[in-house]
């Protein structure tokens, strides 16, 4: 596996940590990282010292500039890449020296790595203690799955499941290249008399047609890019309407909904209002926001308590005849759900003390964070136009109908926005505590609690509502054109800011009831539409039993422990043999520990001697080895210990470079009451990724399909500037994992990880041809795979145009040119391009945790309703298990996935997809919807009530994948280092020698 950065044009920063490295290397020669327990059974490294000796040195930042830098990783100078596979080899040569010395002349490091290593079934007893030992032979209860169907002619109280579909259609899209060009014309015809001039103004405008360069081309990439967006939040308020006019009038809670949409259309019709720009500017300490164009924004609503989230990309199609582009979402609502960062505070709560000048957290993030005071603005006004009162609950004479008549629009302009406009910072933090206050005094938490109760019982409703279209247009606002006839003469027809930070223009892109907007440059049609749809238990099932496959395999336990959790290392894991990583746990504390150079410094450090440590010592390994990484915390989910977290998360970006050779896993466990259920519960998850075997209880069951490769691919951003217009030069960490599922001989179903594998590369390479992707299908159709499912999320972008085969990057690793690449040569090969994501259902009546699937077309293309088929949904996967806590509990998630047609022509014959993947009478899709089903078992990381796991693919793809957890702060504390993608590079020049 070798890196590959193209040489060229590169706006990026370069980076030289050559004295870093230099660094290391002086510190290792001073101490010896490695020592053996008398019985030469535990091999302690010890890089916490090394790293934290290195860490109070003068090292000179390898950050050639910071300026404009959002993330920087790999992007070495040329005098450093030079260099750089030197002093990797000489880290490696010197803890080679220093681990060869503690062994002694009479054992090689093979030799001492193959004393360490014992057979897992040594492991295989019943335990309830914290420890290594497990149950991997215990009798394997029947597993079961169970048919839903989608039914229309039943009703809504015989349902298992429901859930709310969002469909958004634009119209006359092949038409606005012409209607915007005809906006441009009547606007010249309005601003200009004379003939001659109008020539030469027309000449201008056809100068800028001509260049697709041009602001004329920039301002239609816009509005396709981000207008989704703007839609997804007018849907989030039709969404409201459509409840609101689906729940009794009697109800008197309904005037809490009947406000909350009244207000958010107040905020639509103030940021609208016909003013200058400069109007909605504010500023906070050295924060500048213009309200116009922040609240311009999808996401902006978010953070209120409660409000709708658009969820989960169930298909699209674009149908070029027509002129009309459809989206597939669901729908689900925000019930003022706890922010885990804030050891699970309320939404409102948590919102209200980062606005308070007196909290805690907003004097520590005001110091530390540069975009929070944006943030402050941002939750003073939404909070304010959704919350401000006079009308208090509590009051005697109190009325609902009394919320409807408060105007916050008037109060906003006279009390709040000259404060906010002004340079009084004092006026401003008096002014956030007089809205506290008041929030307070007029118990706006009791409202809050009214309208959550109000929208549950609603969503518990068991009658099938009716489907309501709400028809809608997209106006492009004349007030994005440059006033200056003298800029528009010389082509210059838009305001500079299209140019400079075209997404300032989404102020000028607004959402409106259908009607002819003589304000409007030119408009779109458009609609949204919102259907109740219900899943319906079925007698059809499947049962099979699923068992560890773990008689060939050696394990070599590694031990993370922090020095105070060292007395339970002892009396629980120190009879095995081990690698045993100790650390200090209080360096990298908010108070007391390192500051940010140097807290990057050591977690620089110890990852990458973590790193080379490990992999000398597997390298001389035999293969078939399973590595369990355990770790203990003493922090609590509330409390978590800084470096423990560091340890957590580096273990995780270790286990992934591992597997590339052999199988890996990482879990911790807390010592604050450590009881039976967490600690089995906790072993499930560490042993999840070991081999399995399942058997089907009847014959006719099995599948027949010998050999499926699943390919999961994902991409993080490790070099990139921030505003860079260029967002092609950008580098890119790719990570993939390969999944084999085999039938054996005596019909049992075998899944295991066969590989991970990795690699860094620039935007323009990483969806055409990345090596390491491509090598990977290659060796694996040598070794007889002919059939890959081959899965990413869905690009989850605010257009999601993922259908739009004439722009390949917006398929990004589902792009032709891609899997043309990975075809080649292969004529019998069988490439499925899958994408999956996330929808949200309620359960329409109670019922054990359990594994349900839909997996015929026709039923779930009805859902999509994409007459093109181009994105098709074709599976979806339901455990009925409920998760979190409080609010997060009331709605389970599904996992759906969609197939590509009518994209790859030349490329893939549909014809195979839509027979193997579409045909509901297909014995090959019921073989590779059998074996993917039996993946989502194999990942299942509970002990008891063995289910599907619903999204097994979290640790690659998602918040909590290991590429997200790679990140910490370069030495400035704001950058993005990217570990992992370093860490890619190392193991380049490791595996190269």
């Amino acid at each position: 596996m070798a890196n590959i950065l193209e040489q060229g044009d590169n706006e990026l920063v370069q980076l030289d940590y050559s004295d870093l490295l230099q660094k290391i290397l002086q510190t290792l020669t001073k101490h010896n990282i490695f020592q053996l327990s008398e019985n030469r059974d535990r091999l302690l490294i010890d890089i916490d010292t090394v790293a934290s000796q290195v860490a109070i040195l003068s090292v000179q930042n390898p950050l050639t500039s910071i300026n404009g830098v959002r993330s920087a990783s790999v992007n070495f100078t040329p005098g450093f890449r030079d260099i750089f596979p030197r002093q990797i080899q000489e880290i490696r040569n010197i803890l080679t020296n220093l681990l060869t010395s503690t062994l002694g002349e009479n054992q090689s490091i093979a030799e001492f790595i193959a004393s360490l290593i014992t057979p897992l079934t040594a492991f295989d007893r019943k335990s309830d203690e914290l420890g290594l030992s497990f149950d991997f032979n215990r009798e394997s209860p029947y597993l079961q799955k169970q048919k839903l169907t989608l039914e229309t002619n039943r009703p809504g109280s015989a349902s298992l499941l429901k859930f709310h579909k969002l469909e958004i259609s634009v119209q006359n899209i092949s038409q606005f290249h012409q209607q915007l060009h005809q906006g441009l014309a009547n606007h010249i015809d309005t601003i200009v008399e004379s003939e001659t001039e109008r020539e030469d103004f027309f000449d201008a405008l056809d100068r800028i047609v001509a260049d697709d360069r041009s602001d004329f081309y920039r301002l239609q990439r816009i509005v396709d890019t981000e207008t989704l967006g703007k839609l997804k939040k007018e849907a989030k308020i039709r969404y409201l309407e459509y409840i609101r006019d689906n729940i009794d009038p009697v109800d008197e809670r309904r005037l809490y909904l009947e406000d909350l949409i009244r207000r958010l259309r107040l905020i639509e019709n103030y940021i609208n209002q016909d003013r200058p720009d400069s109007y909605f500017d504010v500023k906070y300490g050295e924060a500048r926001v213009n309200y116009k164009e922040l609240f311009s924004h999808a996401e902006v609503l978010d953070a209120l308590p409660i409000i709708p989230i658009v969820t989960g990309n169930l298909g699209e199609s674009t149908d070029q005849q027509q002129g009309e582009r459809k989206f597939i979402f669901g729908l689900k609502l925000k019930f003022g759900n706890r922010v885990e960062a804030r050891g699970g505070e309320q939404a409102f709560d948590y919102h209200l003390n980062l606005l308070n000048p007196d909290s805690k957290e907003h004097q520590e993030k005001w110091a530390t964070d540069s975009s929070f005071a944006t943030k402050v603005l941002k939750i003073a006004f939404l909070y304010f136009f959704v919350f401000a009162s006079r009308c208090n609950p509590e009051s005697e004479n109190y009325s609902a109908t009394s919320e409807l008549e408060y105007n916050p629009t008037q109060a906003f302009d006279t009390f709040v926005l000259p404060i906010l406009k002004s340079d009084n910072e004092e006026d401003k933090k008096e002014l956030f505590r007089k809205i506290l206050e008041g929030y307070k005094k007029y118990y706006v938490k009791t409202k809050i609690n009214y309208l959550k109760e109000l929208l549950k019982s609603f969503v518990d409703k068991q009658a099938i509502l009716q489907t309501r279209t709400y028809p809608i247009q997209i106006s492009v606002r004349r007030g994005i054109l440059e006033n200056d006839p003298n800029r528009m003469f010389q082509g210059m027809f838009f305001k500079e800011e299209l140019a400079i930070n075209p997404k300032e223009c989404l102020r000028y892109i607004s959402i409106n009831e259908s009607y002819i907007d003589e304000n409007a440059l030119c408009q779109m049609p458009a609609s949204i539409k919102i259907e109740d749809i219900r899943y319906f238990s079925t007698e059809e099932r499947q049962q099979f039993t699923m068992e560890f496959d773990i008689q060939s395999i050696n394990a070599l336990p590694v031990m993370w422990i922090p020095e105070t959790c060292m007395k339970i290392y002892k009396d629980r894991f120190s009879q095995n043999k081990l690698l045993l990583f100790r650390y200090n746990n209080r360096r990298l504390d908010e108070k007391g520990g390192y500051p940010d150079n140097q807290a990057f410094v050591y977690r620089f450090t110890y990852s990458l001697l973590a790193f080379i440590c490990l992999k000398i010592l597997l390298d001389k390994a035999a293969d078939n080895l399973f590595i369990p990484m355990v770790r203990l915390h003493q922090g609590t989910t509330k409390n978590p210990s800084p470096s423990e977290k560091f340890m957590a998360h580096l273990s995780k970006v270790l286990c992934h470079l591992i597997n590339e050779k052999h199988q890996a896993s990482s879990q911790g466990f807390r010592i604050h009451n450590p009881n039976s259920f967490k600690i089995r519960n906790g072993l499930s998850s560490l042993y999840s990724v070991l081999p399995k075997k399942f058997r089907f209880s009847k014959a006719l069951e099995i599948p027949n399909l010998e050999k499926l490769a699943i390919i999961i691919v994902s991409s993080l951003e490790t070099d990139a500037r921030t505003g860079n217009r260029n967002r092609t030069n950008r580098i890119f960490n790719l990570i993939g994992e390969v999944i084999s599922i085999t039938r054996q001989k005596d019909a049992a179903i075998r899944v295991e990880i066969l590989k991970t594998f990795g690699d860094n590369y620039r935007h323009q390479r990483l969806y055409r041809n990345p090596p390491v992707l491509i090598d990977t299908v290659n060796n694996l159709y040598r070794d007889g795979y002919r059939h890959f499912l081959y899965i990413a999320q869905a690009p989850y972008t605010s257009n999601l145009n993922i259908t739009q085969s004439e722009d390949n990057d917006r398929l990004y690793f589902m792009s032709p040119q891609l899997i043309e690449n990975l075809k080649e040569g292969k004529s019998d090969i069988k490439i499925y391009p899958v994408f999956f994501d996330k929808y949200y259902v309620r359960k329409a009546k109670s019922f054990k945790s359990s594994s349900f699937y839909i997996q015929d077309t026709t039923q779930l293309t009805n859902v999509a309703e994409d007459p093109k088929q181009q994105a098709v949904v074709f599976f979806n996967l339901f455990n009925g298990i409920t998760v979190g806590h409080g609010d997060d509990r009331f709605y389970n998630g599904v996992i759906s996935y969609t197939t590509l047609l009518s994209i790859y022509p030349g490329v893939l014959d549909d014809q195979y997809i839509r027979q193997n993947l579409i045909n509901d009478d297909s014995i090959l899709k019921n073989d590779l919807l059998q074996y993917l089903t039996l993946f989502h078992f194999s990942r299942f990381e509970k002990d008891s009530s063995i289910s599907l796991k619903l999204d097994p693919y979290e640790n690659m793809i998602g918040e909590e994948a290991f590429s997200k957890l790679s990140l910490f702060n370069h030495m400035n504390g704001r950058i993005d280092f990217n570990s992992l993608a370093f860490l890619t590079r190392v193991n380049s020049v490791l595996n190269a020698q």
